[in-house]
């Protein structure tokens, strides 16, 4: 099962949107990308030396990552409600279950 270990807060933007980094217990897989893109508009590109991908999710977050490192970098929008950060971090994890 997959964990979110540690949520560090990076930076905070003039616009009010945080940036944070989400370590995790695993090293990222194909899966935990597509848990983490449920309901957002997943960009990747397995062609690139580290296999990148972006999602983006309107009015959350954007999330950055590289399958096979352990953390993801997230943008989180100033319109973003508090759960946003709880939503992404359980559809990680629940991928972790099956």
């Amino acid at each position: 099962m997959t964990r979110v270990l540690e949520v560090t807060l990076l930076e905070t933007c003039l616009d009010s949107s945080t940036v944070k980094e989400l370590a995790i217990d695993s090293p990222l897989t194909p899966a935990i990308m597509h848990a983490a893109a449920e309901r957002g508009t997943l960009r990747y590109y397995p062609h690139f030396p580290k296999p990148y991908f972006r999602i983006e999710r309107a009015h959350h977050y954007v999330v950055q990552g590289v399958i096979g490192n352990r953390t993801l970098r997230v943008t989180f929008s100033p319109s973003a409600g508090p759960d946003a950060e709880r939503a992404l971090c359980r559809a990680i994890e629940r991928e972790g279950t099956g």
